[in-house]
């Protein structure tokens, strides 16, 4: 009974500090909760915006898209498990480690034209045959080929140029100056050299970390 007494005593002494430290735990929690939250609907909105792309004035492509900025903590919580996958065997631990990650798919199409030169295709113990040889060579596409209509065959070697420029910055959306109170956005961006290069998706994430003292 003593001891309930103490006990009832001690709790009514220290009743405001153990609130107070109740009341501090309950709004980490809730805090972290919400910082899940956020960063699930910041991956999901980055995903489901359409990337751009354009044409700067030397004819480059560019591709611009939105970075998706989530707590260091919550990475292996909101990533897919086959990206945390991916990201985990070229990178380790994804909370101490990575720094910012991105996934691109591009292509190259366009069309080209060149001549024939005639020229004659030998094999070894064989008569000479005639053929005709086309070479190409561009910036971004390198092309030699070798046709016998002999033997109905053609015979090519070709290199495809991607070259391309990545950029991380912040910019405010909306045109100037009537977005001077938007937040500024995360922002990656490419430009490719190879004028038939483009990216056709783009998706780039950024881990923020608690800053230390």
């Amino acid at each position: 009974m003593i001891g309930l007494i103490n006990l009832l005593t001690l709790l009514k002494k220290y009743f405001p500090l153990l609130a107070l430290v109740t009341a501090a735990v309950l709004f980490y929690l809730l805090k972290q909760e919400k910082r899940k939250v956020d960063d699930f609907k910041e991956v999901y909105r980055v995903q489901q915006k359409k990337i751009r792309i354009w044409k700067d004035e030397a004819g480059k492509n560019r591709t611009r898209a939105e970075i998706a900025e989530i707590t260091a903590a919550n990475a292996r919580l909101i990533l897919k498990a086959d990206l945390k996958r991916t990201i985990e065997r070229e990178v380790g631990n994804l909370k101490r480690n990575l720094i910012s990650y991105s996934t691109i798919k591009s292509s190259t199409a366009g069309s080209f034209h060149t001549v024939a030169t005639d020229t004659i295709y030998k094999f070894n113990n064989l008569e000479p045959l005639p053929a005709k040889k086309f070479v190409l060579n561009k910036p971004d596409l390198k092309f030699n080929a070798l046709y016998v209509p002999t033997i109905d065959t053609l015979i090519a070697d070709y290199k495809v140029i991607h070259n391309f420029d990545f950029f991380y910055y912040y910019k405010r959306p909306g045109k100037a100056p009537f977005n001077i109170f938007k937040r500024k956005r995360a922002i990656a961006e490419i430009k490719f050299d190879n004028p038939g290069s483009q990216a056709d998706s783009l998706f780039t994430l950024v881990l923020k970390r608690r800053k230390g003292f």
